[in-house]
């Protein structure tokens, strides 16, 4: 990481007021605030933390004056406390203030335990992190009925709950739900809400406002439940049945292949330490005294903070909080009234429900065959009830955009679209003449999108009167689940058309990618430059298992072989050929075995319920072995282990310092992104340029880092 210091603290404010209440006394009110003017929400650095101090220990010693009966704690507008404020771990220099920010968080932890009037916290809105830490200070906390946004998500970040949430979440709302909010709410982006919160214990009651919440604090006292002098230990006692609760739960299965232990291991082992840092914590935490397992809490903060898997991590939820989809229309983007898909499979009825979910305009599906159209369009409309079932809408919403697809034989219905969008076979002469056909049917103005996967957006565009028109969507599958577009802009492609592209993208709540028209685009280019190595090594004699193991030191979301199976064995025959064709066979060889396996319909795996990764099916090898048979390569030459994963790391390398030259992309933060949202490249890693600069590959295969001295090793 660099040493310039760039990092501006959005200081948090407190402001205090003492309100006086029938049923209590005098509440001194401390409520946090942003800056004045600012859009961005209270947050925890160095400063703000020490004015919620320097408020929290006046209120102490004013308790401890008799001045005040309560002290309560609140939020202004959606927000009580957003926690730590992550721009500062970006920054070499801020992020040293992390020690002295720990120590005083926990020394607060340990005075308001000893705070002589009940406490309340009342979360008005998002309460994250060390802002539900700082709520953990309570005796009794409350939530409006709305809230939305609790949760610890740090070992998501490549950290720990570490200002207090390791050492007392469990004694709050129980071991076996404090571990999963630790653990696994973060790796699945889970975040309670205010009732969700209430259940769990975590929230003692709902109440509208602070008003509502200091009654519920007046009962809650008058009922003799709140006495600060009877506090309990946070901790359980080393042999307590609390204490083997806590680690049945962290013993209790993660997946029917792993336990949460287990699965905690795997991750560290694949680059991500602070899931098995947490589990060792809360492992010892029994027996424990407050101050000393807090100042455990602070070592393993203190050693994630400046671990790799915490500066991808950090990396990436920076490039996910602005890369998300905006508010505000994009700007220079036509008016769009009625939408046309051209195909009505699979995918095109996929595409068809999310344009009509997030344009709100009638959509309207064409293929030449009745069945086909009308059969994709009950999926599209399932799609749309599936999204209701999952709370995505209501009903009565499903109802209305249901009603806005329809499905047909005839071009000329399409005829007063807006904007249509081929979802049909990849085969370039196919989409060549839809295209064609639609120009003639079409106004001028009239937008032509492709969802090719790797297909010249130029080449199918080229007969056209009109390319300016054309522009690249490509949507990733399944649809509704993949929160990726790659906005693929042509030579040809004129700016309203490119603008345009993207306000559709933005309006179905999908993450826009911006790409040159070069082959593969960005997610499929570099998914292929893996695959073709995997495979290569294969059809040179490797062991098929010991190949697929090899690059599990990369912590990607599924095997090679797993993923093959996935993408489809076809497709990806047919998209590794495009590439070889347009890129040249040294980078992407075609392979003989992957060929043969798609002509003999095989599998690459057989999945098992208990298993963490499929297994390689045992006729891979002998497919493999056929098909290359006299060959000159043998398995003697063919790289596996450690070896096969420097030549990925390497050829990833490689490809990234080749599509930034080319002009495919911008900057490497774009082929980050879209591998994180497009094709599951893990978090911690930082999708894939940060990792290749931490492993040396960057430096090895182009001369220099993608980023600097930031993500040096």
């Amino acid at each position: 990481m660099g040493n310039q210091s760039t990092y501006t603290e959005h200081v948090t404010r407190v402001l205090a007021e003492d309100r006086a209440h029938e049923g209590i006394g005098t509440v001194a009110v401390l409520t946090f605030a942003p800056q004045e003017g600012s859009s961005r929400p209270a947050t925890l650095g160095p400063q703000s933390l020490e004015a919620i101090a320097r408020a929290l220990e006046t209120a102490i010693s004013r308790a401890e004056a008799g001045e005040i009966q309560a002290l309560a704690l609140t939020g202004t507008d959606r927000v009580f406390l957003a926690g730590a404020d992550l721009a500062m771990f970006a920054d070499d220099t801020a992020s040293r203030a992390v020690s002295a920010m720990t120590d005083r968080a926990h020394a607060l932890q340990v005075a308001m335990r000893a705070i002589p009037v009940p406490v309340l916290a009342h979360l008005n809105g998002a309460t994250l992190g060390g802002g539900l830490e700082v709520a953990l200070m309570a005796d009794i906390r409350t939530a409006a009925p709305g809230v939305r946004g609790i949760g610890v998500p740090e070992t998501s970040l490549g950290i720990l709950p570490g200002w207090g949430g390791t050492t007392l979440l469990t004694s709050v709302v129980g071991p076996e739900n404090g571990v999963r909010m630790i653990l696994e709410d973060p790796a699945r982006d889970t975040q309670l809400s205010a009732s969700a919160a209430q259940e769990l214990g975590l929230v003692d009651a709902l109440a509208g406002d602070l008003d509502a919440a200091l009654d519920v604090l007046a009962a809650r006292m008058a009922a003799g439940d709140l006495e600060p002098s009877a506090r309990p230990d946070p901790i359980p006692a080393a042999d307590s049945e609390e204490a083997r609760a806590l680690r049945a739960a962290l013993d209790a299965p993660h997946s029917p292949a792993e336990s949460r232990r287990e699965w905690a291991q795997r991750m560290r082992e694949a680059g991500a330490p602070a899931l098995s840092r947490a589990v060792g914590l809360l492992d010892a935490l029994p027996g424990r005294t407050l101050p000393e397992a807090l100042a455990a809490e602070a070592e393993g903060l203190l050693e994630l903070v400046a671990s790799d898997g915490a500066a991808g991590s950090l990396y990436a939820a920076e490039l996910l909080r602005r890369g998300k989809p905006g508010r505000t229309p994009v700007e220079g983007a036509r008016a769009i009234r009625k939408v046309g898909v051209a195909g009505a499979g699979l995918m095109a009825s996929q595409i068809a429900a999310q344009l009509a979910l997030g344009l709100q305009v009638p959509v309207v599906l064409r293929d030449l065959d009745e069945q086909i159209a009308q059969k994709g369009l009950a999926h599209a409309r399932e799609v749309i009830a599936q999204a209701a079932a999952k709370g995505a809408l209501t009903e009565d919403a499903a109802q209305q955009v249901a009603g806005l697809l329809s499905a047909t034989v005839d071009v000329a219905d399409l005829a007063d679209c807006d904007l249509v969008l081929e979802a049909v076979p990849e085969v370039l002469a196919i989409k060549k003449s839809v295209f064609a056909e639609l120009e003639g049917v079409l106004a001028e103005d009239a937008l032509l999108v492709t969802n090719t996967s790797s297909l010249s957006v130029a080449a199918m565009s080229a007969d056209l009167a009109h390319p300016e028109r054309v522009v690249g969507l490509h949507f990733f599958n399944p649809v509704a689940k993949m929160p990726l577009v790659e906005v693929i802009n042509a030579p040809a492609t004129n700016e309203v058309t490119l603008a345009t592209g993207r306000e559709v993208v933005r309006r179905c709540r999908k993450f826009a990618v911006e790409s040159a028209d070069a082959p593969g685009f960005i997610v499929n280019r570099l998914l292929f430059r893996v695959l073709c190595e995997v495979l290569a090594s294969v059809d040179a004699g490797a062991d098929p298992a010991e190949v697929d193991a090899s690059i599990d030191e990369m912590g990607l979301p599924m095997r090679p072989f797993a993923l093959l199976d996935l993408v489809g064995t076809g497709v990806a025959d047919h998209v590794g050929r495009v590439l070889a064709e347009e890129l040249g066979t040294t980078r992407f060889p075609i392979s003989k075995g992957l060929a043969a396996m798609v002509e003999q319909k095989k599998s690459f795996t057989v999945r098992a319920k208990d298993q963490v990764h499929p297994a390689v099916s045992d006729e891979v090898a002998p497919v493999f072995a056929a098909a290359n048979e006299g060959a000159e390569e043998t398995g003697a030459g063919a790289p596996v282990g450690p070896d096969l994963l420097a030549a990925v790391q390497r050829g990833l390398a490689e490809e990234v310092g080749l599509m930034l030259s080319e002009g495919v992309v911008e900057r490497p933060e774009q082929i980050d992104l879209a591998m994180i949202l497009g094709a599951g490249y893990p978090r911690h890693r930082g999708g894939l340029t940060p990792y290749l600069d931490q492993c040396g590959a960057a430096q090895d295969a182009t001369g220099s880092r993608f980023h600097g001295e930031r993500f040096a090793h």
